[in-house]
C-alpha cells in the first residue's frame, strides 16, 4: 500500500513540475480564429487586457497562424496599444517575415502546410488595462491563409 502512494504522490510532483515547466512566464495567451482563414483590411483584431498584475519587465509577443495558402514573404500588421480611456500609447508598423525571401521556405514552427510564427512587440508600455489591436497593413483587402492571430505576454527574468 505504502509503494502505490509513494508512487502517485511523485507522480503527482511530476505532473506539477512539468506544468510549471512549461510555463515559460506567460501570464496571458490568447488566440482569435478567423473563421474564413482570410485577414479582411477593415478586421481589428483586439485583445482586452484587464486584469493583469503589471511588471515593468513584460513582453509582449504576436503569433500569427498561417498556411501556404499565403502567397507573401511578409506581413504588414499595424500594431496600436491603447490605455483604458482608449487613448493611444503605441502605433506601430511591424513587417513580420512568414516565408524565406529567397527560398520560399516557411519561417516559424510547425509542420505540412501549418504554422505559426511569434514576434516581439516592441515598446514594454504594458499596463494593468489596455487592448491591443492589430490590422493587417498589405496591399491587397483580404489576405488567404491567416488563421488566426495571437498574443501572448510574458514576465520578464
Amino acid at each position: 500500500m505504502k509503494s502505490k502512494t509513494a508512487w502517485k504522490n511523485s507522480l503527482v510532483i511530476v505532473l506539477f513540475w512539468v506544468i510549471t515547466a512549461c510555463n515559460n512566464g506567460r501570464v496571458y495567451e490568447s488566440f482569435q480564429d478567423l473563421e474564413t482563414l482570410k485577414w479582411v483590411v477593415s478586421d481589428t483584431i483586439s485583445f482586452d487586457i484587464d486584469s493583469l498584475e503589471v511588471n515593468p519587465k513584460m513582453s509582449s509577443i504576436l503569433a500569427i497562424r498561417y498556411d501556404d495558402k499565403y502567397e507573401y514573404n511578409n506581413l504588414y500588421v499595424r500594431f496600436l496599444l491603447r490605455d483604458s480611456v482608449d487613448k493611444v500609447l503605441m502605433d506601430s508598423l511591424l513587417n513580420i517575415h512568414l516565408f524565406d525571401p529567397k527560398t520560399g521556405k516557411p519561417l516559424g514552427q510547425g509542420f505540412g502546410n501549418r504554422r505559426i510564427r511569434y514576434d516581439t512587440l516592441p515598446g514594454g508600455l504594458i499596463q494593468a488595462k489596455s487592448t491591443f489591436q492589430f490590422i493587417q497593413y498589405m496591399r491587397k483587402d483580404t489576405l488567404a491563409g491567416i488563421e488566426s492571430i495571437g498574443l501572448k505576454i510574458n514576465e520578464g527574468q
